[in-house]
């Protein structure tokens, strides 16, 4: 009896072995089942840093391109040529040039532009052309013009004239004489600017740009003829010299412009080149010696600039 009981205890205590045995294997395999989770885990992770990575890029390039197209004003300062025309015969009351006034062309002549180009569209066409309405708030200019005839007998102060239906007697304005030019307008119109190389993978060419332009806008100049007595044919000292050597002798014209031209920029520095026409008609401001007739010339002006773009 004893013994068919330590018999029964063994048999159940092999048992007992076995299935604590069981157990623990198929824990070892729930352990090994664990390790396709983390891998699918760490997938995740570098996908999210892959998608951060693309915004951040796409980000990037969208303030790159911002910066591109983003300095609208511009500061030009220029060299220019001018020339007026009369557009028809002023008299002079001396025998140089057949008594009229020459072509006259300045010897220097500077000038400064402000101004700002408005947006038509929000976004750049293909990320290439953009079309724009300028504004030129400040077109100030200063042109000198010299002597004519060397400086000799440019004026003559004892030739006077008298208009149709008057008796009052009006000296000649001597436009022989050296002179000044302080010219301030404003201009408006439409210009184009194409960035070529916006499509290439270097980022310093995307900011190369060519601008063309047409504009039309107002001009009012201001001419001053210096005194030059020694230029005066008449040097009797009599009334007329002295009125016509000490006389301030002012010009004030004005009329439309009409001006188209180019500037090639990269940032915030370019050249450029402009081409302006206008026909301006100026009158004498001293009315009572110089009667207050309307001179007409055509001026043309072209201009070499240096450009700052802001």
């Amino acid at each position: 009896m004893i013994m068919k009981k330590k018999l029964t205890f063994l048999f159940l205590s092999l048992l007992a072995i076995g299935a604590s045995a069981q157990t623990d294997s198929t824990a070892v395999q729930q352990a090994d089942i664990i390790w396709p989770e983390d891998s699918a885990k760490t997938t995740t992770v570098d996908n999210i840093i892959r998608e951060q990575q693309e915004v951040t890029m796409r980000n990037n390039n969208i303030k790159h391109f911002n910066d591109v197209w983003s300095r609208n004003s511009y500061v030009n300062l220029s060299f220019n040529k001018i020339s007026l025309t009369p557009k028809d015969p002023i008299a002079t009351g001396v025998p140089y040039n057949g008594g009229v006034a020459p072509d006259f062309k300045s010897d220097w002549a500077a000038g400064i532009q402000v101004g700002r180009s408005y947006k038509l569209h929000k976004k750049p066409i293909a990320n290439m052309l953009m079309f724009f309405i300028d504004y030129t708030y400040i077109d100030l200019n200063v042109n000198h013009y010299k002597k004519e005839n060397d400086g000799k007998e440019l004026y003559n102060s004892s030739e006077k004239f008298t208009k149709p239906g008057e008796s009052d007697e009006y000296y000649y304005m001597p436009w022989n004489l050296q002179k000044y030019e302080l010219s301030y307008g404003m201009a408006v119109g439409p210009s184009i600017t194409i960035a070529p190389f916006t499509h290439l993978s270097s980022p310093g060419l995307h900011f190369l740009k060519l601008n063309v332009y047409y504009h039309i806008g107002y001009h009012a100049s201001l001419i001053w003829m210096t005194n030059d007595e020694n230029a005066d044919i008449n040097q009797n000292d009599d009334e007329d010299h002295k009125k016509m050597k000490d006389n301030v002798k002012l010009s004030l014209g004005h009329g439309l412009t009409q001006s188209f031209g180019f500037s090639l920029s990269w940032k915030v520095i370019g050249l450029g080149f402009e081409y302006c026409g206008a026909p301006k008609k100026h009158k004498a401001l001293g009315k009572s010696d110089f009667g207050g007739a309307d001179f007409k010339f055509k001026s043309n002006t072209t201009r070499f600039f240096i450009q700052f773009r802001m």
